[in-house]
C-alpha cells in the first residue's frame, strides 16, 4: 500500500473512480493536470496510477492517456473490497454471486470435513460456538466467531486452494456478516444451525454435516434477501 503523497493521491483517484466521478471508459486528466491538482511531483501521480492499473482500476495508452476500466472485470477481491469499503452497498448481482461461492465452496468442504475431522478441531470449533454464545450482542465478535468456524470447517476439509481463496475472501467475508449480524434474530438462529453442524461433524456424517452446511447457508441468504426486500443493494455497516 502507497504512503505518504502518492497514497493520498491514490486513495483520492480511486474513491473518484468507484463514486463515478471518472466512468468507465473516460480518460483521466493529464498528468500535468493531476499534478496540478494535488501540487505533487509528476512522479507521485506515475505511482498512483501504476497502483491503480494493477487493481484493474485503469490502463495507459501511449500517446493517448489514461482510462477508467471496468474494474469489476479487470480487478481482484481487493477491488471488490475497496469498492464495498467507498460505496458502503453492495449490489444484488455481487452479492448472489458472493453467496454462489459460498455455496459451492463450502457444503463440498463440510462433507470432506466431517471425513477427516479430529477430537482436537471439534474442540476448537465447540469453543469458537461457546464464545459467540457469548457475545450474542456484539457484532464485531460475531463476525470474528463466524469467519473463524467457516474458514476451519474449510481448513479441516483438506483442500488449500479453497483455504486459500476463503483467507483472501475475508475482508469480504465482514462487510457480509457485519450486516448479517445486524438482522433481528439472527444471532440466536445462527447458533444453532452452528451447533447442528458441528454435531454432524463430529459424529463424522458427510451427508448429514453437507445438509447442514446447506441449510445454515439457506438461512443467511434468506434473512438477508428479506432484510434488503427486493430492494437493489443492501446497505452495509460502519465497523
Amino acid at each position: 500500500m502507497k504512503t505518504g503523497l502518492p497514497g493520498r493521491i491514490l486513495n483520492d483517484m480511486r474513491t473518484d473512480i468507484i463514486r463515478e466521478v471518472y466512468p468507465i471508459g473516460s480518460r483521466l486528466p493529464s498528468e500535468r493536470e493531476l499534478s496540478q491538482k494535488y501540487d505533487a511531483s509528476r512522479f507521485a501521480v506515475r505511482e498512483a496510477i501504476a497502483v491503480l492499473a494493477q487493481g484493474g482500476f485503469v490502463e495507459t495508452h501511449p500517446q493517448s492517456g489514461t482510462y477508467v476500466r471496468d474494474f469489476f472485470k479487470f480487478g481482484s477481491l481487493d477491488t471488490l473490497v475497496q469498492v464495498l469499503r467507498v460505496r458502503r452497498a453492495i449490489d444484488r448481482q455481487t452479492l448472489e454471486s458472493l453467496l454462489n461461492f459460498r455455496h459451492i465452496t463450502e457444503t463440498t468442504a463440510a462433507a470432506e470435513a466431517a471425513l477427516r475431522i479430529t477430537e482436537d478441531e471439534s474442540e476448537h470449533l465447540s469453543e469458537n460456538l461457546e464464545r459467540k454464545k457469548s457475545h450474542l450482542g456484539d457484532i464485531a465478535a460475531l463476525s470474528e466467531c463466524d469467519f473463524d468456524f467457516h474458514h476451519t470447517i474449510i481448513g479441516i476439509s483438506g483442500n488449500t486452494i479453497s483455504r486459500l481463496v476463503f483467507q483472501s475472501f475475508k475482508p469480504i467475508y465482514s462487510f457480509f456478516t457485519d450486516f448479517f449480524y445486524s438482522i433481528k434474530g439472527v444471532p440466536e438462529a445462527s447458533l444453532k444451525l452452528n451447533v447442528k453442524l458441528l454435531a454432524a461433524l463430529t459424529h463424522h456424517d458427510a451427508a448429514a454435516s453437507r445438509r447442514a452446511m446447506e441449510d445454515t447457508l439457506k438461512f443467511g441468504e434468506k434473512k438477508v434477501y428479506e432484510a434488503i426486500k427486493g430492494g437493489g443493494s443492501v446497505i452495509l455497516l460502519d465497523r
